[in-house]
């Protein structure tokens, strides 16, 4: 809870430090990041998965997302992951490769005149595996993802580390529709 409660002070003394000029937190750029995580075992989930993966993004300003005088962009992302289980509900140990696509909307607080900031975001997208799973009974798959973390520039490049929760089901389509959620550590750069 003291966590959370830091980020809203975080993010509100943020909204407080906006500053006039030139805005370069959502000018078209490039993400390449690497994240790392578990499944958590919250919401029916029964598999206590770990793995981690790569994606490539790319952002462009969206200003019909904008929150006041919080400027947005439109990310698409593209990744790759490999989860392990030690086994769960029966099943023994086993191993998955994914593929996914993501649209989000990346919002930006600066904290301070040299750039670094913090950011949010939010989206959904779609995941195939190569495999069904104890939690998830489908090779296709929805994908809600909620992040937020903090970004550090260092000369033309932007590197950022974050959390992010992304919740993998077949959305309803299939029973049981357990699903299977995800705390990832996410770190990369943006160029």
């Amino acid at each position: 809870m003291r966590v959370f409660s830091l980020f809203l002070f975080i993010l509100s003394s943020a909204c407080l430090a906006l500053a006039d000029g030139v805005d370069d937190r959502t000018t078209p750029s490039h993400y390449l990041m690497g994240f790392l995580g578990q499944g958590q075992l919250i919401f029916g989930s029964q598999d206590p998965r770990y793995g981690g993966g790569i994606l490539f993004g790319y952002g462009r300003p969206e200003p019909r997302f904008q929150l006041g005088q919080i400027p947005a962009q439109l990310v698409y992302e593209g990744y790759a992951d490999e989860t392990r289980s030690p086994g769960a509900g029966g099943e023994s140990p086993n191993e998955t490769f994914a593929v996914g696509v993501l649209g989000l909307s990346r919002w930006r607080w600066p904290l301070d005149k040299n750039g670094n900031g913090v950011y949010v975001d939010l989206g959904w997208g779609l995941q195939f595996a190569n495999q069904a799973t104890i939690d998830l009974d489908s090779e296709l798959n929805s994908t809600p993802v909620l992040g937020f973390g903090g970004t550090f520039k260092s000369g033309t490049q932007e590197y950022m580390i974050g959390l992010r929760y992304l919740h993998i089901s077949n959305a309803g389509f299939k029973k049981p529709n357990d699903g299977q959620n995800e705390l990832l550590l996410t770190f990369g750069v943006r160029y």
